[in-house]
């Protein structure tokens, strides 16, 4: 579901905090909007005509030191979000550090996604949230409470995230997911809600997955990508975007993205094409 779009204003008074300094999920928290949408206006993406100074976009580049950090403060209880606004990466990428999808030849201690995975937030959570920032109660604040990103707060701000019933077991999940995902919620909203991978989601939703589970099943279809997806999609990997952030990004599955990158898919549209065997 889509934010308030921001007015001119706020495009170019944002694109003037970045340009100072200010962090991607910081901005994105301050607007309530993605931190997907932070990048693409800063960067010039989209809303060009908006005003204010564009920065080229490149991908924040981890070193093998940050990492071992990183793994460390998030197996010592440190909130994902805090990491994440730490070092200027997504959400996303903080979680395949931790449990070792990215960078898996460094070394810090891996935690097990399984285990440390966040529910998604109930109905009656939902409203405790959105009673307490009536109250004044800082965002970053409710959301360490909640154990959730500060993302996830934004989104509730919005209206995005409703809340789900109360899940007693692995069939509730399942069954809730497919009913998002028929209702028009993304999978890659509800991968975060989850607190899973949207290529699970995606499996789950279309019944390659947990085909004796009940719920809606998603007609098998794919999302056509234009032209300027296309030419963004791969300058944004050829700059070393990994796959699984232009996977969040473009909420379309890795498995694709690789066929786009490499010119399999779409090889007639523009944007340079990256060898095979180009680390992800």
């Amino acid at each position: 579901m889509a934010s308030v779009p921001l007015t001119d204003a706020q495009v170019r008074e944002l694109r003037e905090k970045y340009a100072a300094g200010a962090r991607q999920v910081q901005l994105a928290a301050e607007y309530g909007v993605r931190q997907n949408t932070v990048s693409s206006l800063v960067t010039g993406r989209s809303r060009q005509d908006a005003g204010g100074p564009i920065i080229p976009g490149k991908a924040r580049k981890v070193t093998s030191a940050e990492v071992v950090a990183i793994r460390e403060a998030v197996a010592a209880g440190t909130p994902r979000a805090e990491v994440s606004a730490r070092y200027g990466i997504s959400h996303q990428m903080v979680s395949n550090i931790a449990s070792g999808r990215a960078f898996a030849d460094v070394g810090g201690p891996l935690t097990s996604t399984a285990a440390t995975r966040a529910r998604p937030l109930t109905v009656e959570q939902v409203a405790q949230i959105r009673a307490r920032l009536a109250g004044g109660e800082d965002r970053h604040a409710i959301a360490e409470s909640f154990g959730v990103s500060h993302w996830t707060i934004a989104s509730v701000v919005r209206g995005a995230t409703t809340g789900v019933a109360e899940a007693t077991g692995e069939d509730d999940e399942v069954v809730q997911m497919r009913r998002l995902h028929s209702a028009g919620v993304s999978q890659t909203e509800i991968a975060r809600r989850f607190g899973t991978s949207q290529q699970r989601v995606s499996l789950i939703v279309r019944g390659s997955s947990h085909a004796g589970h009940g719920g809606p099943i998603a007609e098998a279809h794919r999302r056509r990508l234009g032209d300027d997806e296309v030419r963004g999609i791969r300058e944004a990997f050829a700059a070393g975007t990994s796959l699984t952030e232009l996977s969040e990004r473009y909420d379309v599955a890795p498995a694709i993205l690789r066929l786009v990158v490499t010119g399999r898919t779409y090889a007639d549209r523009p944007g340079p094409i990256s060898a095979p065997d180009h680390h992800a």
